[in-house]
């Protein structure tokens, strides 16, 4: 039997497997490679005819790609026209390729399921080409039937299935059935029926056993004569079992595939500003030997001065291929005779577009392959692209505003940007926007500033919503049909987490009056959260600590328990708390020096949380901040909040430099204050009552309201205390727990 490989790579492999534009050969980052993927489809019918295009069309856009990691998907791509033409960039190390085409359903004479693995590794600055060929995945069974078969039973047919889907063989048919196995089904069953000579039902019931993919079981039906004990004919299915091989690969080639070169959509003008455009170009792949490659543009005539405009780049000869290049069109054609690959790299250079004046110039490009026909003495089949590049050439109406790095007006889901306009009367100024490494660009909604008709030197701005988080947009300002020459980019924030957000990592020292870390190890690079521990761990207490009975997820939550803290009557109140920064040390035996801030960039809009807290009344009265009475018997209260500052940094005595530091011992002057000039976004909630069940917590969120939204934030802080005016000594023995703090954007 022929069997048949479905090459669907077509053009794309071509681009694959070279690569040769400056826009496809983008360097890789530190570490990185490159990996170029070959997919392809083997089945197992004979060629009765020639396949037709939407066949292969539709296998290779079912084709499902994915790769993975040790850490899981890293990629997809959904058909293989969507594999990026220059290759995937990967981080060096093993990877595994799979992929899978076709329709899985449980049971089909005609319709299969393929698929195929190839594990790959990558090595940085390397490049390797993964053959990724996908087979037949589906269990195969056919019948055959004994010649006495005929004399003794008539009407006959067999039936194998399992708990989704079954097929039946009515008489000699000969054909291949598919079967998709599931997770429950192991087995095929199958069910022999017929007419006996004397008019009765005869049937047979039997079971293929452990079945495997890519496998045919073929069902020897044959009839063994009378059986002595009943009297009636006798059969048996004898099952052969052989793996379905895929021996002749012929190779299903589609017609060339013509791209732009650098990154523009062949589906719409180009504008520019004259004298100001950049190269541009077409790169035209083709998976077998080009036959012509055919250029027209005759509006360009008189700056290409060859043959009007006209060529054929595959047939002309050395000596026009230089002319060519004198006049700024640069031919560079790669042919790889082993893998039958065919490139062409077709650019029209900067000193040719910037001879034109204004107006509207057309390249059209036609290529072309020859294969040969499916039969003997018919004509050669001739498969041809075709695209046109239009260049509209004219005054600049707008120009674009590049972002300064770090812009404040860039978040993580939004952006503000800008563009000029250049003359007056400029009508729908606006921006188009794209992820980068797209084609199809978006225009941008949400006009902050923007008036019908526009005045020289007037800038005007966009906001952008809804964008994904750390990703690199590209921009460019654009007016009616005209569009800015400058392309430019910015990256929107990361959506960040605070580390140990779930509180379950957790380090104390072997030994007596030692603290807990809220953090995996003591060292300064494990440290994001610190506490009160370090002072009152001296007295023998630490009053924050890990919980394993009250928590939301995971293995614990954080327990913070405000007491006073004394040992031969030496001692002072200490508030349970936690915060995003560094006990620093302490003075006069009990006042604590506290460094607070993380360094941070992102903004988010809120956090979120779970607590329960149980507030108890004051018994400790160190003091209040100004124009705050408390005493003792008031009911306590606990505090979270959060806040968001700029660079600014202070010290204390030989402590320092924090963005922000706390020291009890002069508390008026060295105490965060949520209205301190640094201070770009705060927010707060204030616990007076008890929350929380016995056993449970309960979700909270604190909106962080943003003061200033010119500047980025340079630190975090985060602090949460089961008594609200722990700075200063005053509280009662109160008790918060918290889990899975999440920053909300």
């Amino acid at each position: 039997m022929k069997k048949l490989t479905y090459m669907l790579v077509s053009a794309v492999a071509a681009v694959l497997t070279t690569g040769c534009s400056e826009s496809f050969n983008a360097g890789e980052a530190a570490g990185e490679g490159r990996v170029l993927l070959r997919p392809s489809v083997s089945t197992d019918f004979k060629a009765s005819r020639a396949l037709g295009d939407d066949e292969i069309q539709q296998l290779s856009e079912s084709c499902l790609i994915w790769i993975s990691s040790e850490k899981g998907l890293v990629r997809k791509y959904d058909g293989i026209q969507s594999v990026p033409a220059e290759g995937i960039k990967l981080v060096g190390g093993q990877y595994t390729a799979e992929a899978w085409a076709g329709d899985s359903v449980p049971a089909s004479f005609d319709t299969r399921y393929y698929k195929g693995v190839e594990p790959f590794t990558i090595s940085a600055g390397g490049t390797t080409q993964v053959d990724l060929k996908c087979t037949v995945a589906n269990t195969a069974v056919s019948v055959k039937y004994g010649e006495a078969i005929d004399d003794v039973l008539s009407d006959y047919t067999l039936t194998v299935g399992h708990s989704c889907g079954k097929l039946t063989w009515e008489g000699r048919d000969e054909r291949r059935g598919y079967f998709m196995m599931n997770s429950r089904d192991k087995d095929l069953a199958y069910t022999l029926t017929g007419t006996r000579q004397d008019g009765t039902t005869y049937t047979l019931n039997g079971t293929i056993e452990a079945v495997k993919p890519a496998t045919e079981y073929v069902l020897n039906v044959k009839y063994e004569g009378i059986d002595v004990e009943t009297g009636g004919a006798y059969f048996t299915i004898e099952i052969d079992e052989s793996t379905v091989d895929l021996v002749d690969e012929i190779v299903i080639i589609s017609a060339p595939n013509i791209m732009a070169l650098y990154d523009q959509n062949l589906d719409k003008p180009i504008y520019g500003e004259a004298h100001k455009f950049t190269r541009q170009g077409f790169f035209i792949a083709s998976a077998t030997k080009l036959k012509s490659v055919y250029v027209s543009a005759p509006s360009m005539a008189a700056e290409i001065g060859v043959n009007g405009g006209e060529f054929d780049v595959v047939r002309v000869d050395d000596a026009v291929l230089a002319e060519l290049a004198n006049a700024g069109v640069k031919v560079v054609r790669s042919y790889n005779a082993e893998q039958d690959i065919d490139n062409v790299k077709l650019t029209f250079e900067e000193d040719l577009l910037n001879r034109l004046t204004d107006g509207t110039y057309e390249i059209n490009v036609e290529a072309s392959i020859e294969l040969p026909a499916d039969d003997e003495g018919a004509a050669p089949i001739i498969k041809s692209s075709r695209a046109t590049m239009t260049i509209v050439i004219s005054d600049a109406d707008v120009e674009t505003t590049p972002m300064a790095a770090n812009d404040p007006g860039v978040w993580s889901t939004q952006a503000t940007l800008s563009g000029k306009v250049l003359k007056d009367g400029v009508e729908n100024a606006g921006l188009n926007y794209r992820k980068k490494g797209t084609q199809e660009w978006i225009y941008a909604d949400g006009v902050v500033s923007r008036a019908e008709t526009f005045s020289k030197g007037q800038t005007y701005t966009v906001t952008i919503t809804g964008l994904t988080p750390a990703t690199t947009y590209e921009y460019v300002a654009v007016a009616g049909d005209f569009v800015a020459t400058t392309i430019c980019e910015f990256t929107t924030d990361d959506e960040a987490q605070l580390p140990n957000a779930g509180f379950e990592e957790w380090f104390i020292e072997s030994g007596s009056r030692k603290p807990y870390y809220v953090a995996a190890a003591s060292d300064d690079n494990s440290l994001f959260w610190d506490s009160g521990n370090h002072g009152s761990c001296t007295l023998g207490v630490n009053i924050t600590s890990p919980e394993e009975t009250i928590k939301h997820s995971g293995d614990y939550s954080i327990k913070m328990a405000s007491q006073k803290v004394a040992m031969l009557g030496i001692g002072a109140f200490a508030a349970g708390n936690v915060f995003a920064g560094k006990f620093l040390g302490t003075e006069n035996t009990t006042k604590g020096i506290l460094g607070w801030g993380r360094p941070w960039t992102a903004r988010p809009r809120a956090l979120k949380g779970y607590i329960k807290y149980t507030p108890a009344a004051i018994t400790e009265v160190g003091g209040a901040p100004d124009g705050i009475k408390v005493s003792a018997g008031d009911m306590d209260a606990g505090i979270i909040y959060i806040a968001l500052v700029d660079d600014t940094t202070m010290k204390y005595g030989n402590y320092g430099p924090w963005p922000q530091i706390v020291a009890t011992k002069d508390i008026n002057n060295y105490g965060f204050k949520s209205s301190a000039p640094n201070v770009i976004a705060y927010g707060e909630r204030v616990f007076t009552d008890a929350i929380g069940g016995t056993d449970s917590m309960v979700e909270f969120e604190i909106p962080i309201d943003y003061k200033r939204t010119d500047i980025k934030p340079s630190n975090i802080i985060v602090v949460a205390s089961a008594s609200r005016y722990g700075d200063y000594y005053t509280g009662g023995p109160s008790v918060m727990y918290l889990d899975d703090l999440e920053l909300i954007y």
